[in-house]
């Protein structure tokens, strides 16, 4: 279900899919999330195949979910309901305030921009294993997590053990 955001200051057109896009997800639990993204896609020019921001919007946005991470955080990983990647918790991680949002967006065979995904907090690359997962991935996730905060997970997944290691 495509659902209008915003344009861009060039002029192309930026929605949502409510039910099958990773944002989805995200703007569920936090719907302010759509005034942030159009208060930024209207500020800038996109015109290539993907954008993605991180842009510091000069108050405090929020919490982000994602954290460094040091030796006495207590580490698990599971994939998340309907998930098939394994993401790094940290059980007793704080959330940081944070004045930043991050932006991904991908352009459609139509010219128009979809919301890829959004939160709030600092761009972090995609996690290893996801089909996007890139040279940082690993090095980044080694050292950081999401803050575990009863996120519903698939409980046959959860490990203490990291899935990321070569076998």
């Amino acid at each position: 279900m495509k659902h209008p955001i915003a344009q861009t200051h060039n002029g192309a057109q930026v929605y949502i899919d409510l039910v099958k896009s990773q944002a989805a997800m995200h703007v569920s639990q936090k719907p302010h999330l759509l005034n942030l993204v159009k208060e930024l896609v209207q500020q800038i020019k996109a015109t290539t195949p993907e954008v993605n921001l991180e842009q510091d919007m000069g108050r405090v946005l929020g919490y982000s979910t994602v954290v460094e991470t040091g030796d006495k955080d207590t580490i698990l990983y599971a994939q998340l309901l309907h998930d098939d990647v394994y993401t790094r918790f940290t059980k007793n991680g704080k959330h940081a305030a944070t004045q930043h949002l991050t932006v991904l967006l991908r352009r459609d065979d139509n010219g128009e921009y979809e919301l890829y995904d959004t939160w709030i907090g600092h761009i972090a690359p995609p996690r290893p294993g996801s089909k996007n997962e890139t040279a940082e991935s690993k090095s980044f996730w080694e050292n950081h997590a999401v803050v575990f905060d009863g996120q519903p997970l698939q409980q046959r997944t959860i490990t203490k053990v990291c899935p990321y290691e070569e076998k």
